[in-house]
């Protein structure tokens, strides 16, 4: 017999099945996104190393950095994904139809999605409102304080500062606090335009200083600094003991790395500034974006039983491209007061969630018709 305790504990085992698809589907989904992102931020952080950005041993901490930015950015695509695979399999195998005809309908597959699209959410929020904050400024800090000899390449001319710069050493010691040899080319910022007139310095050694505003230079010892222009013979030639020179930070931060840098609570308390409303948005947005994408992809992980799995792949992923450009595009709108604070970034998951609903009421209203289509053939 068939009690109610029966019925429950299959319920129980029906919900474990689904949310083991969905979960191993969303770990492989967002593990092999996470694969290529790294593999994409590894060779962008090995060309500042060899550039003379960032030093060759701080690039693995810098690719550290990014997986939890990376995670709150992919666990929304892979839960969406995930939903995807998992449910188009179960729909492909005849297994939802099947859930369906014993009860466990639209209904209870939404609000069984709704409890891990809960848990993943606030995982995504803690990522997007205090992790992810701390480790760009924790980032932007070890930036500053790195060595400058030790983003110098030995027996390599490095050009910096918009080629304005050049800079060559013949060699480093071990533990990157003195060079070699030292070889500096640069072109006066406040020179005029018909002036062609370059500093060279050359010297035999060369460490790091800093001054009281922890400004860097590098000191040169035992040296020649020639003034003039190349092809002229009036050059100025001063000999020196000593002789530093500050070399710029070459930057590797945008205006919106910058911005992720801020504790939440600061940019709430100067949520009237633009930019701090769309960067607050944005990692609001992150959370709220797993509720979206849930709503948009039970419905669409739907198929016939003899399609493929992979069908409805195509216009997912276009539906994803679409809103994710779409947030980008409200987040400058933000910054740019073209839209007020009130309406801001929300009108874009407003949109979705109405489309995700028309689709899920859609879905419901097939599935009653195919229910009564075959209470009304077996009553035949």
């Amino acid at each position: 017999m068939w009690g109610p305790k029966r019925i429950g504990f299959n319920l129980v085992i029906i919900s474990r099945y689904l949310i083991k698809e969905v979960g191993a589907a969303l770990l492989a989904v967002t593990f092999v996104l996470l694969l290529i992102f790294l593999s994409n931020q590894l060779v962008r952080y090995l060309n500042y190393a060899a550039t003379g950005k960032i030093a060759a041993s701080f690039v693995m901490q810098m690719l550290g950095f990014e997986v939890p930015y990376l995670l709150a950015l992919l666990l929304p695509l892979g839960f969406y994904l995930g939903i995807i695979f998992a449910y188009g399999r179960l729909y492909a195998d005849s297994e939802m139809p099947v859930l369906n005809a014993c009860g466990f309908g639209i209904k209870r597959v939404l609000l069984l999605t709704s409890l891990l699209a809960i848990a993943i959410s606030l995982v995504v929020l803690v990522l997007a409102l205090w992790v992810n904050p701390i480790i760009a400024d924790q980032k932007s800090k070890g930036i500053a304080s790195d060595n400058v000899l030790s983003t110098l390449r030995p027996g390599r001319f490095q050009v910096i500062n918009e080629g304005r710069t050049v800079v060559y050493v013949e060699k480093i010691s071990r533990n990157r606090q003195q060079a070699n040899n030292l070889f500096i080319a640069e072109e006066p910022k406040n020179k005029l335009n018909d002036d062609k007139s370059w500093v060279v310095v050359s010297a035999a050694k060369a460490y790091q200083a800093k001054n009281a505003e922890r400004q860097k230079f590098i000191v040169s010892t035992d040296g020649y600094r020639y003034d003039g222009t190349p092809g002229q013979n009036d050059y100025k030639i001063i000999q020196f003991k000593k002789y530093a020179v500050r070399l710029p930070d070459a930057p590797i931060t945008t205006p919106h790395q910058e911005q992720e840098a801020i504790p939440t609570t600061v940019l709430w308390h100067h949520y009237q500034d633009p930019q701090a409303a769309a960067e607050l948005q944005w990692r609001l947005s992150l959370p709220l974006s797993v509720f979206v994408l849930m709503l948009l992809a039970v419905p669409i992980s739907r198929v016939m039983p003899r399609q493929s799995r992979y069908a409805n792949l195509v216009p997912a992923i276009l539906i994803y491209i679409i809103y994710v450009n779409t947030l980008f595009m409200a987040r400058n709108w933000v910054e740019l007061k073209m839209v007020p604070d009130l309406i801001g970034m929300w009108w874009v998951h407003a949109v979705l969630c109405a489309l995700g609903l028309i689709l899920l009421v859609y879905q419901e209203y097939c599935q009653l018709r195919f229910s009564s289509l075959f209470a009304w053939v077996r009553k035949k």
